[in-house]
């Protein structure tokens, strides 16, 4: 708990964390706002209450994923940030294990994603249940807990994935452009390649955007999230163990 406290406190004392966060949440509720406005002024009169229920959760939920960079870039830079200046070592004389160091990051990081997906997705779906006070809405169907999960994981995944590659190649430029390219790029790139669709499977953009139902199922929705939980996971156990042999 000493080493969870410490990250903590250096994390919240450090202005670059207030922006990164910041500007993910502002800039996704503004696009969250913005979306659900348009997606609800095209809906069909006849749209049923649980309907309408379901597509605000969603619309609500597509913003959310899209704050997953600023706070993949929180992630890279909670670490790489204190290999730059030297603090690192500093940190490694008050908390000898490198795994428990990074466990702690991991932790502090992980109740801040959840808490940011948070301050989206609330004031996100009060907005939208004002938009589409028309409709006889209910509360969200079952299956709005699949997007909810997925959104949530998304934004947590991506958080756990910027801290790892952080920890690995220790340069925020270069780690933030690595996560760029498997977020973003990789997968763009994987949709005009023979066998692209195969690959896309086993990288995390695909499953996401199935969870928040923006794209056809491609695999069963336990396997999407097992996928999702793989890459926030396993990045950091290369890393721990990355760290152990430095």
């Amino acid at each position: 708990m000493n080493a969870v406290a410490a990250e903590w406190i250096k994390l919240r004392t450090l202005r670059s964390t207030w922006w990164a966060l910041g500007s993910g949440v502002l800039t996704a509720l503004a696009l969250t706002a913005l979306g659900a406005s348009t997606v609800i002024s095209r809906w069909d009169p006849g749209r049923t209450g649980e309907q309408a229920a379901m597509g605000i959760v969603v619309a609500v939920y597509v913003g959310v994923v899209l704050a997953q960079l600023p706070l993949g870039m929180l992630g890279t830079m909670s670490i790489s940030g204190e290999y730059t200046s030297g603090m690192i070592h500093t940190t490694f004389v008050a908390t000898p294990s490198r795994a428990r160091v990074l466990l702690a990051k991991a932790s502090v990081l992980g109740g801040i994603a959840v808490a940011a997906s948070l301050l989206i997705a609330i004031p996100g779906y009060l907005y939208g249940h004002m938009v589409a006070s028309g409709f006889d809405l209910t509360l969200p169907p079952a299956a709005a807990w699949a997007v909810i999960g997925g959104g949530t994981l998304a934004i947590v995944m991506t958080t756990m994935l910027g801290l790892a590659l952080g920890a690995i190649v220790r340069n925020g430029v270069v780690a933030i452009s690595v996560l760029v390219v498997l977020l973003v790029l990789v997968p763009f790139a994987g949709r005009m390649l023979p066998g692209g669709e195969v690959v896309n499977r086993v990288l995390p953009g695909y499953p996401v955007l199935q969870l928040i139902e923006q794209m056809p199922d491609i695999m069963p929705d336990a396997a999407a999230f097992a996928v999702l939980g793989a890459w926030a996971v396993a990045p950091l156990v290369i890393a721990v163990l990355a760290n152990n042999r430095a």
